[in-house]
């Protein structure tokens, strides 16, 4: 067998956001790094609606705003909306001609791409009667000089429209903004068009389109149309940042079409790839495709993924799913101690890990499965730092024991800069399952955790002699042989260090068995949670749960409010000396909704406050501290963000009470001072008097 280079894996490299996978400009060149279009629901959408244009149907929007911010895949949904129209008006490449010249221009990048008729061929009379004008703003945070006004120039541009709005044609026009430009153009529309009166059709537009594309339900809690807008059917938006990608719907048309991509089996089983290569069985980019490939190892990944969305509340982009997928299959270039190639890297520390049995290479190549790189955490680093920092003096360790601690030591989660491990470190350390112990004894997680405490050759026994992933086993295998040696050095010493070393060997090889076997299966840690906060999304009945622990938290059937606690600051008073005493608030959760034709969804459920028109969304945060609030959990011991939201409705609540002077005329609401004195009003209008109880 020879040794390979396979020219796939630097391929996958360039999928990274900040590399080839990054901005991309519509007509410039493929649409993604897998180069075709990823059709999702507002693919087809606009697909349907270029067919409405050119059969000339009257009932449809034709200004249209793609709202989002980066990465979310506006430049390839416009690009195929513009080829859709140019195939439905049948004008045979026409107009993706003109607009590939157009954008292609030297220079700086035009913000606004305007087509008209004379830019087209003689034969292209479809666009002039069924078009005739299209407007194309591709990224309308731009501007045509250094000191343009980018807000202003799209308040111009609506104004633009509405001003031809009885022309004939109407235009066609769509313009990707994010919500930031939107509110900034709106303020730009009140400056400019507003002449005293409360008329201002630009402000309303943009207003709609603010609201439309934010989290948004309406008074009887269904969802607002967006597609078109209620004040001027001839606009349209569509947020693109709702959605999620990972979820049963789009995971096959979206993160399934980027694996399939980049684990196809020519790309990696043929001759003078991985086929036939020496190094092929140590080969973790390989493996990382062998396993991706297998469909339950798939879904077992994408449900990890939708839990951390759910988690952190951020929904993965397009641009971050190609970053996912080429961090996972491969990693960064910084990952490969400056060879010139990543195959070259795995054939040196395969060579290594061959020739050497005290070589920890095999560990090297581990790190780089992609079960590791999905959590690059630093918690089993930390762990034998920590060791090494008190047994300073290890010198009776053997050379694989050594070799190991001290690749181990170097980096659990590999060092770097660039932003998508930086959000897998910030947003999926907490679901790591190497930190997970089940409450379940009969958990797989938790048999595999109490294996590896009697040895890790139990622990290997358990994980199977025959896993999924014959790199993590033989890795596993170096710290069964690390602890054989100790155990022999402890037959001749009764040393404290060994004992420590022995365990210590048995629980980071127990978090790395955890890490392979819990990701390969679909466990994570707080999984007994996220599955039933997934599961009480959009069902009333299960959010219901929460309308007890919350009650509580603000109060019982007779809450109090201590006018001298400082907001945000849990109070240790039982008796406060200042009491604002009224009923409890109406608590009546809300469900996250489902997407319909007019309207994407979204996956917040909220909290409503039925007496004081006042919501709380109601995040996974907030619905774990709920829970452990109705497991007997202090409301002094929530989190900080939680307490904070608990005090700003409490806060809401006693700021409307001290304004009404109906409830205090008919004794609804009260204020006591020291169990003593009682602030009354005996009528509307009066000045408040002081009694003693």
């Amino acid at each position: 067998m020879q040794v390979n280079l396979n020219d796939h894996v630097v391929h996958l490299l360039g999928w990274h956001g900040h590399s080839s996978g990054g901005v991309h400009v519509p007509f410039q060149e493929a649409p993604n790094p897998i180069g075709r279009v990823i059709e999702t629901p507002l693919i087809h959408r606009l697909r349907h609606l270029a067919e409405q244009i050119a059969s000339g149907s009257e009932v449809h929007p034709r200004w249209i705003f793609l709202v989002g911010g980066p990465g979310n895949g506006k430049s390839e949904t416009v690009q195929d909306f513009l080829a859709s129209l140019d195939a439905s008006l049948e004008l045979r490449g026409a107009l993706t001609s003109a607009l590939r010249s157009k954008f292609s221009q030297t220079g700086l990048l035009p913000r606004k791409v305007e087509i008209l008729a004379e830019d087209l061929p003689p034969s292209a009379g479809g666009f002039l009667t069924k078009v005739g004008r299209l407007l194309v703003i591709q990224d309308a945070t731009a501007t045509e000089c250094a000191a343009g006004n980018a807000a202003r120039e799209l308040a111009h541009d609506i104004a633009d429209l509405l001003t031809c709005s009885g022309s004939e044609p109407i235009p066609v026009f769509i313009a990707c903004a994010n919500r930031g430009l939107l509110a900034r153009s709106m303020v730009e529309a009140v400056r400019e068009y507003s002449s005293g009166d409360s008329d201002n059709s630009i402000r309303d537009i943009l207003a709609q389109v603010i609201r439309k594309s934010s989290l948004r339900l309406g008074a009887d809690s269904t969802l607002e149309s967006c597609w078109p807008l209620e004040v001027d059917s001839r606009f349209a938006c569509w947020p693109l940042d709702l959605e999620s990608l990972m979820i049963d719907r789009n995971a096959t048309e979206v993160l399934g079409s980027i694996l399939d991509q980049a684990t196809n089996v020519e790309r990696w089983e043929a001759e003078a790839k991985c086929a036939d290569c020496r190094s092929r069985e140590s080969c973790p980019f390989r493996e990382n495709a062998t396993l991706l490939r297998d469909l339950a190892h798939r879904r077992n990944l994408i449900a990890i993924l939708r839990r951390g969305e759910l988690a952190c509340g951020q929904r993965w982009n397009f641009r971050d799913a190609f970053s996912l997928v080429a961090e996972l299959l491969v990693g960064q270039w910084s990952d490969f101690e400056d060879c010139p190639h990543p195959c070259k890297w795995v054939h040196k520390h395969a060579a290594a890990a061959a020739s050497t049995p005290e070589s920890s290479s095999i560990l090297t190549l581990a790190r780089r499965l992609y079960f590791n790189s999905l959590f690059p955490s630093n918690s089993i680093r930390d762990t034998v730092s920590a060791f090494l920092k008190q047994h300073t003096d290890n010198s009776s360790l053997k050379p694989l024991t050594k070799n190991l601690l001290a690749e181990i030591r170097r980096g659990d989660g590999l060092a770097s800069s660039k932003p998508i491990r930086e959000t897998l470190l910030r947003d999926y350390s907490r679901l790591d399952p190497a930190l997970c112990t089940p409450k379940d004894k009969s958990h797989e997680l938790r048999i595999l955790e109490d294996a590896f405490c009697q040895s890790a050759e139990q622990g290997l026994v358990q994980y199977g002699s025959s896993p999924p992933s014959p790199i993590a086993y033989r890795s596993l295998l170096l710290f069964q042989s690390a602890e054989q040696e100790c155990e022999e050095l402890l037959r001749d010493s009764d040393s404290a260090m060994l004992g420590s070393c022995i365990s210590l060997l048995r629980s980071v090889g127990c978090m790395m068995a955890k890490r392979s076997f819990g990701v390969l299966f679909g466990h994570h840690s707080l999984e007994e949670h996220l599955v039933e906060y997934e599961a009480a999304l959009r069902s009333p009945d299960r959010l219901s749960a929460v309308r007890a622990a919350l009650q509580s938290l603000l109060g019982e059937a007779d809450p109090g409010f201590n006018m001298l606690e400082i907001l945000g600051q849990p109070t240790a008073e039982k008796r406060p000396r200042v009491t604002l005493s009224a009923q409890p608030p109406g608590i009546r959760p809300v469900a996250a909704p489902t997407g319909n034709e007019s309207s994407p969804g979204h996956d917040v459920p909220c909290i409503e406050f039925s007496n004081l028109d006042y919501r709380i969304p109601l995040t996974f945060d907030f619905f774990m501290a709920i829970r452990l609030r109705k497991e007997g959990c202090a409301g002094s011991s929530l989190p900080a963000n939680v307490r904070a939201a608990i005090d700003r409705v409490r806060h809401r609540i006693a700021g409307d009470l001290c304004r009404s002077e109906e409830l205090f005329a008919d004794g609804r609401t009260s204020v006591r001072i020291a169990s003593q004195f009682q602030i009354v009003l005996s009528k509307v209008g009066e000045r408040p008097t002081l009694k003693r109880e």
